[in-house]
């Protein structure tokens, strides 16, 4: 992918990577926030290095309180019978790539784990 890549392109890119719940507000949200995309997008292989088969969605996060505040939440599907394994893949994935990925965009953009 070259940095001439569409955002539509991307998009579609991203929607094979992820499942997105509410796929056009999650399309609205990262046309307002063109950033995130390749971040998102650069995640997906870093992610793969410590959960390979964990599912992956994406949603738009908004706080019932303050509906104009709006968040894209990465959610990585870990087995609920390896939770202390999934925290310290989160925590080795966090200080490999995520904290130094992640400045400027988190208050936009969180990666977290949950559990099926």
């Amino acid at each position: 992918m070259t940095e001439d890549t569409k955002p539509s392109d991307k998009f579609g890119i991203v929607s094979k990577f992820y499942t997105i719940e509410n796929i056009l507000a999650v399309n609205r949200f990262l046309q307002n926030h063109a950033n995130l995309i390749d971040v998102i997008l650069e995640a997906h292989p870093q992610i793969r290095k410590y959960f390979p088969t964990e599912k992956l969605r994406l949603k738009l996060f908004s706080d019932p309180e303050s509906p104009q505040w709006e968040k894209l939440v990465l959610s990585i599907f870990a087995n609920p019978e390896s939770v202390d394994e999934a925290l310290n893949q989160l925590e080795e994935f966090d200080e490999k790539w995520w904290i130094d990925a992640s400045s400027g965009i988190a208050v936009n953009l969180c990666i977290n784990l949950d559990f099926e």
